[in-house]
C-alpha cells in the first residue's frame, strides 16, 4: 500500500498551490529496520504492525517485520488476539516527529496514521527464556544447601555438647555418689591448690606478710580446737587455716606439700547395713547380666530413696547397701530418717523381687532383705590414695555390721542404742523386743529390738518372738491332681486358675523358649529351604502318624542325627519377628502346661521352672577348647569348630528349644510318688505304659498331646516346617524326658553302654560311620545335661540345695502317711543322701 500526502503552500493564508507526495509503507518499515540493524537489536524481528488511517476507518492493513524486509499481510487486521493485552500504540505523526526535532506541526486537518505494534509467536520463541527459573531454582538450591550444612553443624555441635555435658554428668554423679557435697567441693579445691608449687605458696604467704611466729601460733590454735571441728566446717576455706599454716611451714623448709586429710568424727549418727539374704546362691545358678539387672535395679530403687529422705549413701559391697544418717550436717532425728528409710527399703525390695522374677527366673521372689542399724559415732573422711572414696570408720559401723548378720530374713535388726533414742523420740510403739539375745563378735551378748513394719503397725501387733516366717517348714500339699482338671473353663484360660507366683514363672519360660524360637525362625532364613505349612498333607500325615503309640519308651533313639553343618545367620535373632500368633500360642501352652502340673512339694511346676533354668545355663556355658578360641579370627572358622567340639549342639537352635521344652514338660502330671509305686498300686498308666518309665511316658503323652491341638498351629509351625525337623524334634523331646528316669536299672545300663562306646571305651559290635559317631556323641551328652539339670539343687549353693531337699523330704513324708510310701524318709535320711550322693551325683558330674 502506499499514502497520498498533500502539502498545501501558502501565501498569505492563501493557498496558492499544492505539493504532493506518495510514500510506500514497505520502503517506511524498511528504512526503520535498516536503523535497527545498525544497533544490531534484532528484538523487532516478527513484530506484526496493524495500520489504521485516522480519515477512513476501513482503510487497515497488516505487516510483519522480519529483518530489512517488512512482510505485507494484506489488507485488515491480521494479528494474533492472543497478544492483545501486550500491544503498543504510536502514530505516524509521533514518528516523525521525534525523527525531525518536532519541526511537524499539528493540524486537525491532517490525516495521520495509528500503528497498533503487536508480538507474535516468533518473537515470544526468540524473548522466552528459562534463565530467570533456573536462576531461582539455582539459588534456592544453594540456599537449601547452605541451611542442611548449618543445620547439620550445629546438630553435630549440639551432641558434642550433650556428650561432654553428659559425661561432666556422669563424673559429677559418681563423684557425688561417693562423697557429700562439701568434700566434693573441697576434693577439686585441693585438685586446684595442688597445681600451684611450694614457692608460690611461700611468695603468696610472704606476701601477705604471714612470718613463722605466725604460722606457729595458727598451728597451736588449729590445733587446740580441731576436735571442735565438723566436716562442714573443716571443708570451709576460711576455716581452713591449720592446713594454709602447715603448708606454708612445710614450703619453709622445702618438704613434699600434702593437704591435710578430709576426716572428723561425727558423734551422732545411725548406720544402716542392708543384705540380700540368699543373694550367693542365687547368684551362683545366674549369669553375670542377670546378677548386675538385680543389683542395678535394687540398688537404684534404694538410692531415690536416699536423696528423698536425705540418707547420705556411703558404698555397696557385693550385695550390702551401706547408709548413714547424721552427716555431713547433723540433725536431730538421725534414728527416726533412717528407720523410715528402711521400712521404704524393705518394701520396695519385696515388690522390686516379685516383678523381676519375670525377667530373672525362679527363686529371684525368694530373695529377702536383712537389714541391721546401729547408732552412735563415727569416723568419716576421704581416704585418699587411688579410687579414692568416702568410708566409715570406728565401733559402730562394725556393730551396725553385726547386727545385720545376726538378724532375720525380712526384718529390721535394731541395736539397744538405736532403741534407746527411737525411745526417747517417742517413737516406742515402732519396736519391738526381741525374746532371745544375740552373741556379737567382739561385743558379748546383746539384747536387741525388731523395727515394726508399716503392715506390722497398722495390725497393732508386736514381735515378740525370734521366729523368722520365711524359715517355717513348708507346709505339705496333698496333691491330688492337676490345676487343669479342676474345672471345665480352665482347659480354655488355664492362666486364670494358675497363683501370681507361677504366672511369674510362665512369663519367665516364655521369655526363654521366645528368644529359641527366634533363633530357629533366623536359621531357618538363612537356609532358604522350602517350608511346609502344617495343611499340608505330608505335615499332617507326620503328625498323625508321630505319637500314634502310647508306648513312648519304643520311640528311644540311639543316635539322634542333628544338622552336619553351620549356616550362617543373616540377620539378628534378636531382631526377628515371629509370626502371627505364635507368642500368644506360645504363653498359652506353656500355662497349660503348668496348670497340668500337680500342688506336690516337690515335683512341681516351680521345679520343673528350676531345672529348664539350669539346662538353659547349662547350654549357654558350652565353650570351645583353647585351640577354638586361640585360633583363627574368622567368625565362620571359630563357629565350625564350636559345631564340631559340641557335636552340632550349639549350631542347631531346634535342638536347643526341644531340649529346653522337654525339661519344662517332664513331670508334667507327676502323682508325688516314684514309679515304682505306682506299679505297686495298679495304676491304670502303669498298665498303658506297660511298667516301665512310667511317669515320664505319661508327661510326654499328655504335652504332646496338648501341643497337637489345633489352637496350637501357629506354634507348631514355628518349631518345625518339614518332616525332618518334626522327626527331630520328637526324638529330642523323647529321649530328653524319658533319660530322667534315673531309678530304672536296665535303663541305666543301656545308657552307661552307650556311653562307653561313644567315647570309645568299648569296642561297638558293628561299624559305624564318623556322622554316627558324632551324633551319638551328641545324643548321649543331651541325656546327661538334662540328667544333671534334674538334680542340679545338690551341685549347687548349700541354701538351693536345702530349699530344695527340704520339699523332696515334704514330698515323701506326705506320701508315707497316706501309705504310699514303704518306709518313713525320716529313718535314714542322711544316709539316703549319702548314698544318692555317692552312686549317682558324683558318677554324672564326672
Amino acid at each position: 500500500p502506499q499514502t497520498l500526502f498533500l502539502q498545501p503552500i501558502l501565501e498569505q493564508d492563501q493557498v496558492v498551490a499544492t505539493l504532493p507526495a506518495s510514500m510506500a509503507w514497505n520502503q517506511f518499515f524498511s528504512s526503520l529496520l535498516l536503523e535497527e540493524q545498525d544497533t544490531q537489536d534484532t528484538t523487532g524481528d516478527g513484530m506484526v504492525v496493524v495500520v489504521s488511517s485516522s480519515c477512513q476507518e476501513d482503510l487497515v492493513f497488516t505487516y510483519q517485520l522480519s529483518g530489512a524486509d517488512p512482510v505485507f499481510l494484506g489488507m485488515g487486521d491480521y494479528h494474533d488476539p492472543a497478544y492483545d493485552d501486550v500491544v503498543q500504540y504510536t502514530h505516524l505523526l509521533e514518528i516523525y516527529d521525534a525523527k525531525f526535532d518536532g519541526q511537524t506541526q499539528e493540524n486537525s486537518l491532517v490525516c495521520d496514521y495509528f500503528l497498533a505494534i503487536y508480538p507474535s509467536a516468533a518473537v515470544e520463541q526468540q524473548v522466552s527464556t528459562d534463565m530467570p527459573a533456573i536462576f531461582a531454582v539455582v539459588m534456592t538450591m544453594l540456599f537449601v544447601l547452605a541451611a542442611v550444612f548449618f543445620v547439620v553443624y550445629d546438630y553435630f555441635v549440639q551432641r558434642q555438647q550433650r556428650e561432654v555435658m553428659a559425661e561432666l554428668a556422669r563424673s559429677n554423679a559418681i563423684v557425688s555418689s561417693l562423697f557429700p557435697a562439701e568434700i566434693r567441693d573441697r576434693l577439686f579445691n585441693d585438685d586446684d591448690d595442688n597445681n600451684n608449687n611450694g614457692g608460690d605458696a611461700k611468695d603468696e604467704l610472704a606476701k601477705a606478710g604471714v612470718t613463722s611466729k605466725d604460722i606457729e601460733k595458727a598451728v597451736q590454735k588449729a590445733g587446740g580446737t580441731a576436735q571442735k571441728f565438723r566436716l562442714k566446717n573443716y571443708l570451709d576455706e576460711e576455716g581452713d587455716a591449720a592446713e594454709k599454716a602447715a603448708a606454708a611451714a612445710a614450703a619453709s623448709k622445702n618438704v613434699v606439700l600434702e593437704s591435710k586429710p578430709i576426716a572428723d568424727l561425727f558423734p551422732n549418727t545411725t548406720v544402716l547395713f542392708a543384705d540380700i539374704a540368699g543373694f550367693t546362691a542365687w547368684s551362683s545358678v545366674r549369669e553375670p547380666s542377670q546378677v548386675f539387672t538385680l543389683l542395678e535395679t535394687i540398688y537404684k530403687a534404694f538410692d531415690k530413696t536416699a536423696k528423698r529422705r536425705k540418707v547420705f549413701k556411703v558404698e555397696t559391697v557385693g550385695d550390702c547397701y551401706v547408709a548413714v544418717t547424721g552427716l555431713p550436717e547433723p540433725v536431730k532425728d538421725h534414728p527416726i530418717i533412717m528407720c523410715k528409710f528402711a521400712r521404704e527399703c524393705l518394701t520396695q525390695f519385696n515388690t522390686l523381687a516379685t516383678q523381676l522374677e519375670v525377667f530373672l527366673g525362679p527363686d529371684t521372689g525368694d530373695l529377702n532383705l536383712r537389714v541391721g542399724i546401729h547408732s552412735g559415732p563415727v569416723t568419716a573422711g576421704v581416704l585418699r590414695g587411688d579410687k579414692s572414696r568416702f568410708q566409715l570408720f570406728g565401733d559402730t559401723v562394725n556393730t551396725a555390721a553385726r547386727i545385720e548378720s545376726s538378724g532375720l530374713r525380712n526384718k529390721i535388726h535394731l541395736s539397744h542404742e538405736t532403741a534407746e533414742l527411737l525411745f526417747a523420740a517417742g517413737k516406742s510403739n515402732w519396736m519391738a523386743r526381741r525374746t532371745d539375745t544375740i552373741v556379737a563378735k567382739g561385743k558379748g551378748e546383746m539384747q536387741t529390738y525388731w523395727l515394726l513394719t508399716d503392715e506390722e503397725l497398722a495390725e497393732g501387733g508386736a514381735l515378740d518372738s525370734a521366729t523368722n516366717k520365711a524359715s517355717a517348714p513348708l507346709p505339705i500339699v496333698q496333691a491330688l491332681q492337676p490345676r487343669l482338671a479342676k474345672t471345665t473353663m480352665n482347659m480354655l484360660d488355664p492362666e486364670s486358675s494358675l497363683p501370681p507366683r507361677i504366672k511369674r514363672l510362665v512369663d519367665w519360660n516364655v521369655d526363654v523358649l521366645k528368644r529359641l524360637l527366634k533363633q530357629i525362625v533366623a536359621k531357618r532364613n538363612a537356609e532358604q529351604k522350602e517350608l511346609y505349612d502344617l495343611n499340608h498333607p505330608v505335615m499332617m500325615k507326620h503328625e498323625m502318624n508321630i505319637g500314634s503309640d502310647t508306648y513312648v519308651l519304643a520311640e528311644v533313639a540311639e543316635i539322634i542325627r542333628l544338622p552336619n553343618k553351620v549356616v550362617k545367620l543373616e540377620e539378628n535373632p534378636n531382631k526377628v519377628v515371629l509370626p502371627d500368633g505364635v507368642e500368644d500360642q506360645l504363653r498359652l501352652y506353656v500355662s497349660s502346661i503348668a496348670a497340668m502340673h500337680r500342688d506336690n512339694p516337690f515335683h512341681n511346676f516351680e521345679h520343673a521352672s528350676h531345672v529348664m533354668m539350669s539346662v538353659s545355663k547349662l547350654l549357654s556355658r558350652i565353650v570351645a577348647p583353647d585351640e577354638v578360641l586361640q585360633g583363627d579370627d574368622e567368625q565362620d572358622a571359630i563357629a565350625a569348630s564350636l559345631h564340631d567340639h559340641t557335636y552340632g549342639i550349639t549350631s542347631d537352635p531346634l535342638t536347643q528349644f526341644s531340649v529346653v521344652l522337654a525339661a519344662l514338660i517332664h513331670d508334667v502330671d507327676h502323682a508325688g510318688v516314684s514309679n515304682a509305686q505306682l506299679i505297686k498300686e495298679g495304676a491304670k498308666i502303669a498298665d498303658v505304659f506297660k511298667k516301665k518309665s512310667v511317669a515320664e511316658q505319661n508327661s510326654i503323652v499328655l504335652a504332646w498331646d496338648r501341643l497337637m491341638e489345633s489352637r496350637f498351629a501357629a506354634f507348631r509351625n514355628c518349631i518345625y516346617a518339614d518332616p525332618d525337623e518334626l522327626k527331630r524334634f520328637r526324638q529330642l523331646m523323647v529321649n530328653t524326658v524319658l533319660a530322667t528316669d534315673i531309678f530304672d536299672k536296665e535303663l541305666q545300663t543301656i545308657r552307661k553302654n552307650r556311653w562307653d562306646i561313644a567315647f570309645r571305651k568299648i569296642d561297638q559290635e558293628t561299624e559305624s560311620t564318623p556322622e554316627d559317631d558324632v551324633n551319638r556323641k551328641a545324643t548321649i551328652v543331651i541325656e546327661h545335661l538334662i540328667q544333671a539339670s534334674d538334680v542340679a539343687h545338690t551341685m549347687q549353693h548349700w541354701h538351693i540345695y536345702q530349699k530344695w531337699n527340704e520339699r523332696l523330704f515334704a514330698e515323701m513324708t506326705h506320701a508315707y502317711e497316706h501309705g504310699r510310701l514303704g518306709f518313713n524318709p525320716a529313718e535314714g535320711w542322711y544316709k539316703g543322701e549319702i548314698g544318692f550322693f555317692d552312686n549317682y551325683i558324683i558318677p554324672l558330674a564326672k
